[in-house]
C-alpha cells in the first residue's frame, strides 16, 4: 500500500500574518474592552452616586476616546510589526513547503534555502482554525500552515488525521466540515 503523502506550499503575506495574529489577539482585545466597560461603568455610577453628573458629562470623552486609542494602538502595534516582519524576511523565507507523510515520525519543512524535519513528538500542539493551522513547538514560536496551500484541497481531512492520529488530545481540530 503507498504512503499517502500531503504537499502544502504557500507564501506567507502581510495580510496573512496580520489576520493570524490579530485572531490570536483577539481574546487579549475581548479582555481589555470588558476591563474597560467595568471601570468606565464604575465610574459613571460613582458619579451618578454622588449627583455630579456635570462633571461626569465634561469627562465623558475621555471614557470614550481613552479606550477607544488603546485598543486601536495595539490593532496598529500588531500592523506594524507584522509588517516590519515581512519586510524584513528575505523574499525566499516567505515561502514555505511542508511534506506530510502518513505513518511517518515527523514532517519535512522547507523555507528558503533551508530544510528541517521536524518530530511530531516535539510538538507542543496544533490548533486548527477556519482558514489555516497554527503549529506551536512551544509557548512562544508557532507556525502558520495556511490551508490554501494544500495542493488538493481534499488534502485537509487526511492531515487532520495525520495530526489527530500524532499528537492525540494535544491536536485541537475543528470537525471535518469539508473545507
Amino acid at each position: 500500500m503507498a504512503t499517502m503523502m500531503i504537499h502544502v506550499d504557500f507564501t506567507i503575506t502581510q495580510r496573512d500574518l496580520f489576520r493570524v495574529n490579530l485572531e490570536v489577539a483577539n481574546l487579549r482585545l475581548a479582555g481589555a474592552c470588558v476591563a474597560v466597560a467595568l471601570v468606565v461603568g464604575s465610574l459613571i455610577w460613582f458619579f451618578w452616586l454622588i449627583d455630579d453628573l456635570h462633571i461626569l458629562l465634561q469627562l465623558s470623552p475621555l471614557f470614550i476616546g481613552a479606550p477607544l486609542m488603546a485598543i486601536v494602538g495595539q490593532v496598529l502595534r500588531l500592523h506594524v510589526y507584522c509588517r516590519q516582519f515581512i519586510k524584513n524576511l528575505p523574499e525566499s523565507q516567505r515561502r514555505a513547503q511542508y511534506l506530510f507523510q502518513e505513518n511517518a515520525e515527523g514532517y519535512d519543512i522547507t523555507w528558503g534555502r533551508s530544510f528541517s524535519h521536524i518530530l511530531w513528538q516535539d510538538l507542543m500542539t496544533v490548533i486548527e482554525k477556519r482558514n489555516y493551522f497554527l503549529i506551536y513547538h512551544n509557548k512562544f514560536e508557532a507556525r502558520i500552515l495556511l490551508k490554501s496551500g494544500f495542493h488538493q484541497q481534499s488534502d485537509i481531512p487526511l492531515f487532520r488525521q495525520i495530526v489527530d492520529s500524532q499528537l492525540g488530545t494535544k491536536a485541537r481540530l475543528l470537525a471535518d466540515s469539508g473545507s
